[in-house]
């Protein structure tokens, strides 16, 4: 019987008896390795197939590696993070057409919500000029924003006044004039005498195509109604002054 063998299985079995030249066919055959537990009578307890390797008639064999001295396997890139690198590199040219196209429209309707900022200001000015006219006084006439006592209107009028000067005040508006229908500005002028008419000059767009150009407005006496225009560039002012 000391030629009688068994051998462990991965799940903690044995498998026995056998000779020894079958063992040795196990192990020929890749089925047993040298780490496998192997045990014959005689043996105190199981040994490793590598310590038996003369009493089967095996070549000698080396002991395993010390755990310190296994390389771990080189690892590559999950696939879910190439996958996420790939959508990064896609991303960067969108977002960068992306912001060209945004951007350009955000600044224009940045610039338009201001002018209509102003454009709502001045409709107080637009009231007290308008009651002024009302009562048959003539339009207030205005020739600088700058030159103090020189700012006043034609006649006294404490609305007109109040109204002007707070719409000077707004950190967009660089002047405000009120005439009688003397000023040409884009092909709106009336004749001398038929008009009021109330011209803001804007600032602080940071914006050539904005600063110090004109929004003005011209009163029709008989209606009550205001046109107004300018020189500022049609896509930024409001809709009821593009036509």
């Amino acid at each position: 019987m000391a030629d009688t063998w068994f051998h462990a299985t991965p799940d903690g079995g044995r498998i026995g008896p056998m000779r020894a030249d079958d063992l040795v066919r196990l192990f020929q055959a890749g089925r047993l390795h040298a780490s496998t537990p192997v045990w014959r009578e005689g043996m105190a307890e199981w040994a490793p197939l590598s310590s038996m390797a003369p009493a089967l008639g095996l070549p000698a064999m080396p002991p395993p590696l010390p755990r310190a001295a296994v390389l771990p396997p080189r690892r590559g890139l999950h696939w879910s993070w190439i996958v996420l690198l790939v959508l990064a590199g896609l991303a960067v040219p969108v977002l960068a057409i992306l912001a060209a196209i945004a951007l350009p429209a955000y600044n224009d309707y940045r610039v338009r919500s201001g002018v209509v900022e102003v454009a709502a200001s001045a409709a107080p000015l637009q009231l007290a000029v308008q009651a002024a006219q009302a009562t048959g006084s003539p339009c207030p006439i205005t020739t600088s924003s700058h030159v103090p006592g020189a700012d006043r209107a034609a006649f006294s009028n404490a609305d007109v006044d109040a109204a002007r000067t707070t719409l000077l005040a707004h950190p967009r508006v660089e002047s405000v004039l009120t005439t009688q229908g003397t000023l040409d500005v884009d092909a709106h002028a009336a004749d001398p005498g038929d008009h009021c008419e109330i011209t803001l000059r804007l600032q602080g767009f940071e914006l050539a195509a904005i600063d110090g150009e004109m929004l003005t407005w011209w009163l029709d006496p008989a209606s009550g109604h205001w046109t107004c225009g300018g020189t500022v560039a049609a896509r930024y002012l409001p809709v009821a002054c593009r036509n």
